[in-house]
């Protein structure tokens, strides 16, 4: 199967000429355009600020579905943007307005605030009816009828407005995402930048060690504290991944703060690093475990090549650059980068200028590997081709956008007359490595590795000797721990609202 669908790539990718900076930042604004025109309205009130997944026109239904895993991604967009335009004499030619950027940035946050705060008043009684910042999000609050802001769209669905109640809770894909968003904004708006008297920065820390705590409170099981605490419905064990959960706490607050683990899953942790691990059968749990260790340098030292290797299952070379561009991180980066930056360069300049990202189904495959909602969560098995079922599928592109910018910021020699810096070299070293989650980068034009040990300098160095536990043990610390915490929702489609 992988070397029929290697064939395909080959035969629809081929033949895509390579695009210049200039072609591509060019995309990257008509996508923009098409994001704000077609896939959201930015605001303060339900719904708003909050992009749709997909529009299926040949249906008229546009829908909001996992939309905290894209509202996460959206966050992302806009501190890599924000940070693009503000360093010019790196990145010229970039389009946009920072000003325009950061202000949309302050509504996105506003909105992923705002899940929070109407969750403990969005089931019915018995639960309870009052709003609450306390970590427990919903994963959107559009209301029956937005769809009236997209002409000609008749219809929508949302788990908002689902009739199956549950399936508005958070779940642990959704909290990694949403944290992959904040990191970025931690990492990339400088300290005290204010929005309307609101320090960005400050505040993506905030909401991401309450939704920490939260998720760590009962034993890294998720619960719904509107209805009595019990859990939610989908995804709720968190335990198997809590030892690189915990990193992710740490660079957060700067390791001011490491929530409590049990030492029996750290083994099950570690072997994550392993692409043969046997929970990646299921690409969904891979895109979380890669979505927690680029933000909290989950496998320190090896993380970058552990990413790098990881990267080649699904192909998904996202998450790699998002662990260079947060943590600046030399090691593993100065050997993988040449592979991680051709590859991602290569999705980026195989989009023709004129393309939409969407399902070319019934037809296909499509020159470029933009088919699915979200490339980076979506088997390579559907890129080029799309999913069952999406014929007449639109998608919000914002994969491509933040792709776009982590490229660019990775390695900003990469951007044509720009003046920034390319892959470091890989100098031998002998100092200990410092350890993983332990702090975050302050933003500047190169923004600095988190969590590094006084004095080191990230560079290239071998790898520690691993712990020779038992495999067996491990898988079964992991398979007992994740069990089936860390399923999705299978994928389902809501009778849509016309109303």
């Amino acid at each position: 199967m992988r070397a029929a669908l290697a064939a395909a790539v080959l035969l629809v990718s081929g033949g895509a000429a390579a695009a210049t900076t200039a072609e591509n930042a060019a995309k990257y604004q008509a996508l923009r355009t098409r994001l704000a025109a077609e896939f959201i309205v930015v605001g303060d009130e339900p719904g708003e600020s909050q992009p749709a997944d997909e529009r299926k026109e040949n249906e008229g239904i546009i829908r909001w579905s996992d939309s905290t895993i894209g509202l996460g991604w959206y966050l992302g967009m806009l501190a890599t943007e924000h940070h693009l335009l503000t360093h010019p004499d790196e990145f010229p030619g970039m389009p946009g307005d920072p000003d325009a950027t950061l202000d949309e940035l302050y509504y996105a946050l506003r909105a992923m605030e705002r899940l929070d705060f109407v969750a403990d008043a969005s089931f019915p009684p018995p639960c309870t009816q009052e709003g609450a910042l306390n970590g427990f999000f919903v994963r959107d609050d559009v209301p029956a009828g937005f769809h009236s802001h997209f002409p000609p769209m008749a219809g929508m669905t949302s788990d908002f407005s689902d009739p199956v109640l549950t399936n508005k809770e958070m779940s642990q894909d959704q909290v990694y995402h949403v944290l992959l968003g904040l990191a970025l904004v931690r990492a990339l708006v400088p300290a005290q930048t204010f929005v309307r008297a609101v320090d960005l920065r400050f505040w993506a820390s905030d909401q991401a060690r309450r939704i920490l705590e939260h998720v760590s409170s009962h034993g890294w099981a998720i619960t719904n504290p509107a209805c009595g605490d019990r859990q939610v419905e989908r995804g709720p064990a968190a335990g198997g991944y809590s030892h690189g959960t915990r990193a992710v706490a740490g660079y957060f607050t700067d390791g001011a703060w490491l929530p409590e683990v049990s030492e029996a899953v750290a083994f099950a942790w570690e072997l994550s690093r392993d692409p043969s691990a046997p929970q990646y059968s299921d690409e969904d749990n891979l895109h979380m475990a890669m979505a927690i260790a680029a933000v909290g340098d989950g496998w320190g030292e090896t993380t970058a090549a552990d990413l790098a290797t990881l990267m080649e299952e699904q192909d998904w070379p996202a998450y790699p650059l998002l662990h260079r561009v947060l943590h600046r991180v030399d090691a593993g980066w100065c050997t993988a980068a040449e592979r991680v930056n051709d590859r991602a360069r290569a999705m980026l300049d195989e989009l023709p200028a004129s393309a939409d990202p969407s399902s070319p189904r019934p037809g296909g495959p499509a020159p470029h590997g933009f088919t699915v909602w979200h490339r980076f969560i979506r088997g390579r098995d559907k890129h080029y081709v799309g999913s069952p079922g999406s014929d007449g599928t639109r998608y919000n592109g914002v994969d491509y956008l933040v792709l776009h910018n982590l490229y660019a910021i990775a390695t900003p020699s990469t951007w044509s007359g720009g003046s920034g810096p390319g892959v470091p070299e890989c100098p031998t070293r002998t100092e200990p490595p410092p350890e993983a989650g332990t702090g975050g980068p302050d933003s500047s034009s190169t923004p600095p590795r988190s969590g590094a040990s006084p004095g080191g300098d990230g560079s290239c160095r071998a790898a520690p000797a691993r712990s020779q536990r038992s495999p067996r043990a491990a898988w079964w610390a992991l398979g007992f721990t994740i069990g089936l915490g860390l399923r999705r929702r299978s994928a389902r489609l809501p009778a849509p609202s016309r109303r």
